[in-house]
């Protein structure tokens, strides 16, 4: 058992409506039990009065926040990132395809998964909804790595069977028996902390057959499922022409079982009303990339309406679209781009998404969109101690005379950099020191 004392900063369950609340404990501390649950949250003297004789580890007036969730980074990309240029469709096949063959090479496969969750840990991701490469190979190496690196993962080898180079395509009964074999050898390892995800790239890059598969095996089998949608116009168009039969894209998602409450939707930018009411009867989440979005040109979307709306919303960084594994970056794009699309949007503005509200949708958020909210998310007795010490003056300017709680935490959103991530801890257990 250890006690931890810092300023405490712990997101807290909607009550109603989309308010998402912050709880600041200037003075502040949790205890974790031996077995890495919280076993308190509160005051530092009431924890040092309950709690006495526990070992102390005190950070002073650094923050201690929950750990950050991405729910949404391709592994085989992170080569790549700030890469490129031009849209969604031209980038895959300039950049990204090529890239993802070269996971078919085992070294290369260790060593790009092996740096991926190095990196994510010292940037205080503690959980991440990833896609790996389309081969068995290297997405077994990659559940190794994340293994070793200590984080919580939901990972899925990507299943391709169309519209990609053929070194990286599978028919789809071996995309589905691959998939079956690693989530048998994965799912549930780590004590509980990796979980396979049925991860059909997108619409236009699977079968009919592949995509109704798919459906079938998670309804059977109870898995998670994260694909694409509505994220770049030219992809809209392509999704339209291979599938001429269906009303959406959504709707493409719907006819063959993809949409479930354990699917994730990436980006969801240009959706129309009967296609967000498609995903909100299904109890579909949505994960936010506003740094890909704008990196690929694809668009902005409308958070602040999503929010209003009722779904479940995390952030992803997309990695490559997006340039970093910061979840804290993403966390200020994603306030940026509520502003962006006010601006683009005269007439129809909407309250902007504060440091605050970011800071939430990168944990507690996180966690709702990806199911896991009953486990991490925020500092609640039973939880599992998953968090991250950070020191907001490592962010410039340094030292700033805004100390009012909210003041800190805007510059730790706004200001991030690595050096800000004092410790990341996942189950009670320290997975980076700075």
């Amino acid at each position: 058992m250890r006690l931890y004392s810092g300023f405490i900063v712990n997101p807290l369950e909607n009550t109603g409506g989309n308010v998402c609340v912050l709880e600041y404990i200037p003075e502040g501390a949790i205890v974790v039990g031996d077995y890495g649950q919280i076993e308190f949250v509160g005051t530092r003297i009431d924890a040092l009065h309950e709690f006495e004789g526990v070992p102390e580890e005190a950070f002073g007036d650094a923050m201690i926040l929950p750990g950050l969730v991405d729910t949404h980074v391709h592994l085989p990309q992170y080569e790549a990132a700030a890469i490129g240029t031009g849209e969604l469709l031209d980038w895959l096949n300039t950049y990204i395809f090529p890239l993802e063959a070269r996971f078919a090479d085992e070294e290369y496969a260790h060593l790009r998964s092996q740096r991926f969750f190095y990196d994510a840990v010292r940037l205080g991701t503690t959980t991440m909804s990833v896609y790996c490469s389309s081969h068995r190979r290297a997405t077994d190496i990659a559940f190794e790595a994340a293994f070793h690196a200590g984080l919580r993962v939901c990972m899925g080898k990507t299943m391709m069977d169309f519209g990609a180079p053929e070194n990286i395509l599978h028919s789809s009964e071996k995309n589905i028996a691959d998939s079956l074999a690693l989530a048998k050898a994965w799912s549930g390892a780590g004590s509980g902390r990796l979980l396979y995800t049925l991860t059909p790239r997108f619409a236009g890059s699977c079968s009919r057959e592949l995509l109704k598969q798919t459906g079938e095996v998670a309804r059977t089998e109870g898995f998670r499922i994260q694909t694409h949608l509505s994220e770049n116009p030219a992809e809209l168009r392509y999704i339209a022409e291979l599938f001429p039969e269906h009303a959406s894209y959504t709707d493409v998602y719907h006819a063959y079982g993809i949409l479930t409450d354990k699917t994730i939707m990436a980006h969801s930018i240009y959706l129309s009303p009967q296609e967000k009411m498609l995903l909100k009867a299904h109890h579909c989440s949505i994960a936010h990339c506003p740094c890909s979005n704008r990196f690929l040109q694809s668009g902005v979307m409308a958070l602040r309406q999503m929010l209003t709306e009722g779904f479940r919303i995390g952030l992803g960084t997309d990695v490559a679209g997006g340039p970093s594994l910061s979840v804290l970056n993403e966390a200020k794009e994603a306030a940026e781009s509520s502003k962006t699309w006010n601006i683009l949007h005269r007439g129809e503005e909407m309250p902007a998404i504060s440091a605050e509200e970011s800071l939430w949708l990168a944990t507690l958020g996180g966690a709702q969109a990806l199911g896991l909210d009953d486990i991490v998310g925020n500092f609640r007795v039973g939880k599992e101690a998953d968090f991250i010490v950070c020191q907001p003056d490592e962010a410039l300017p340094q030292h700033s005379s805004f100390q009012e709680p909210a003041q800190r935490l805007a510059r730790l959103v706004y200001g991030a950099s690595p050096n800000v991530v004092q410790k990341t801890v996942v189950q009670g257990k320290v997975v980076y020191a700075g």
